[in-house]
């Protein structure tokens, strides 16, 4: 009678561990990308959740050459400081599709509507409830947007830290220039 009861008690134990293992496994990449969009979160709380060294690192290395030749006050170091800067990383994440970012260098275009639009959101201004993720072992997992088909989107790169995930890079679908 006993031993049943310990087999109970051990089986249940051992099913509850594997089914928070398992909720673990699937929900907590989501909510590392919650919390990286978060409007709330002050941006001193939001480098806690992101590696700004080696995510300014990645952006680095998606750069056009002719970035080293821009004189002051856009030089490369200033554009990857403000690229990797917690409010832009924030944006990155909430705008995956990768146009916004690169829209204030090109300038505004000249039917650019000064009123709010009536419509559906512009282009430029995409966001995306729906990711998928691409698992590479239990230490990193890769994020991409997936609210549409027909083009994909910015990828990102977390890797665990104990129980939580760090975004580590962010590889862009265009080329810093």
């Amino acid at each position: 009678m006993k031993s049943s009861r310990f087999i109970w008690l051990v089986t249940t134990i051992a099913a509850i561990v594997i089914v928070a293992g398992g909720s673990w496994y699937a929900f907590s990449p989501r909510l590392a990308i919650a919390a990286l969009s978060d409007w709330e979160t002050a941006p001193e709380e939001l480098l806690a959740l992101f590696d700004r060294a080696r995510v300014r690192a990645a952006f680095e290395n998606q750069m056009s050459p002719q970035v080293d030749t821009y004189e002051p006050p856009y030089t490369q170091d200033v554009i990857l400081d403000a690229m990797s800067d917690p409010r832009a990383v924030r944006m990155f994440v909430n705008e995956p599709y990768g146009e916004w970012q690169f829209a204030a260098a090109a300038g505004l275009p000249a039917d650019f509507p000064e009123e709010e639009p009536a419509g559906p959101m512009p282009r430029i201004m995409e966001t995306t409830d729906s990711w998928l993720f691409d698992w590479s072992g239990l230490n990193t997992i890769v994020a991409t947007p997936s609210g549409r088909s027909e083009a994909r989107g910015n990828s990102y790169r977390f890797e665990r830290d104990g129980l939580s995930w760090h975004l580590v890079a962010i590889e862009l679908t265009t080329d810093i220039r």
